[in-house]
């Protein structure tokens, strides 16, 4: 029989409203931490290197390269999750994972921004991105561990505003440095590790050393693979955030190759549009979250606003699709944003909320997290196939706003949450 990992102490949610400041500011600047080095691998400095060296398969290469590490990001995170979910020290459960996830990832970007070969490249952002999950993981289950209920959409709101943060950090310094990337991997490899630093001073875990400890066993970490039965709400919530981040980064994650190839600017002039809509990304979305957040625990409703968000995503995508010009992106940009900003808000809050246990917590969260991984490994794939249809980029709009669409129906059935 599989032992499930011990529950955190209650003691360990915070009540007070300077607790959930800092709780709330640690979960931000730990998001931007490990969004923002994929957000400038995945959207600049990865597909600049394959198209200096590979031109003419760079869209291929490019969907192979992402799809191949949301793969393994996909099972670092469960597996990731569910160690963290068992460790007991003086810092708690989180904090060990968090600062050697960060630690490993710098390390290991230095290979990824010497690699000269696409299989070399390929291997080492893969093992990259598996330390980064390590991160990732453990953050996102700060949440559930130490954020009471009524609470989580206001703190969730925080980390809607890190995610976006993070990648719109992300591809702005990855924008910068377009034309360096070797330089720019080793940046971003040293910001992730000063602000996960940050994120564990400013509101650091309480010791869990006198948890019960469980043996962690092989077939344990086997069976954290092993999805939660008899949760159909949870289920509604993956495939919806599946689907949408499925159709969103169909369009996101191409956004250099379509400013060149569908808008038709100089590669140059691409990664200046990309860095411009980045930041138009940002404000639109923090007005999003900002609103979003508070509201949702104001209404008590999760639901509606994670519905009328994947609409707006619908809509995001439809502009390029009818303007082929850097208007039409620009738009995508500010609608985008503010779909994302409002759903980041709030989704985090829904997650927590239909979660089957609270004794694996890490361990679920890590599985929802597929939808995270698995919607980014499959849009490049989804974009590359769609564009092999001999009709440039039109059908990928198509394709991104029929998935989004497809996210706000799964949200409907849910029933515990309103």
């Amino acid at each position: 029989m599989v032992v499930e990992p011990t529950a955190l102490a209650p003691a360990a949610a915070i009540r007070s409203r300077t607790g959930m400041i800092r709780v709330g500011i640690a979960m931000m600047l730990g998001t931007v931490a490990f969004i923002m080095p994929f957000s400038a691998g995945s959207s600049i400095l990865l597909p600049a290197r394959i198209a200096l060296t590979d031109p003419d398969d760079k869209v291929q290469l490019l969907a192979l390269i992402t799809g191949v590490s949301a793969l393994v990001a996909l099972l670092a995170n469960v597996v990731f999750g569910t160690l963290s979910d068992h460790t007991r020290t003086r810092f708690g459960a989180r904090t060990p994972w968090i600062l050697g996830g960060a630690v490993a990832t710098a390390l290991l970007l230095i290979p990824v921004s010497l690699a000269e070969g696409f299989g070399a490249l390929t291997l080492w952002w893969c093992l990259a991105t598996a330390a980064i999950n390590a991160t990732a993981a453990s953050i996102a289950a700060i949440l559930p561990d130490r954020v009471p209920h009524h609470r989580r959409a206001t703190i969730a709101a925080l980390i809607g505003i890190g995610l976006l943060l993070g990648h719109a950090v992300g591809a702005v310094v990855g924008s910068l440095f377009a034309e360096d990337t070797t330089t720019g991997f080793q940046v971003v490899g040293v910001l992730f590790v000063v602000l996960a630093v940050a994120t564990v001073l400013i509101a650091p875990d309480f010791s869990n050393r006198g948890d019960a400890r469980e043996r962690l066993r092989i077939a344990e970490v086997t069976a954290s693979f092993r999805f939660p039965r008899h949760a159909p709400d949870f289920y509604w919530v993956l495939w919806g955030r599946l689907v949408l981040v499925l159709g969103y980064f169909m369009v996101n994650g191409f956004q250099l190759y379509i400013f060149t190839d569908y808008v038709g600017m100089t590669e140059a002039d691409a990664a200046a549009a990309v860095r411009l809509n980045s930041l138009i990304f940002l404000g639109t979305a923090l007005v999003g979250a900002a609103i979003a957040g508070p509201f949702s625990d104001r209404v008590r409703r999760r639901k509606l606003p994670v519905i009328i968000a994947s609409l707006l995503a619908v809509a995001a995508a439809s502009a390029p699709m009818f303007d082929a010009s850097h208007l039409g992106m620009i738009w995508f940009a500010i609608i985008g944003g503010v779909a994302f900003g409002s759903y980041y808000a709030v989704d985090a809050a829904l997650t927590s909320e239909v979660l089957p246990s609270d004794q694996s917590r890490g361990r679920d969260l890590g599985i929802l997290n597929i939808a995270n991984t698995g919607g980014q490994a499959l849009a490049p794939a989804a974009s590359a196939g769609l564009v092999a249809l001999g009709l440039g980029f039109f059908p990928v709009f198509i394709g991104a706003m029929a998935f989004c669409a497809i996210g706000a129906l799964c949200i409907a059935p849910i029933k515990s949450v309103r």
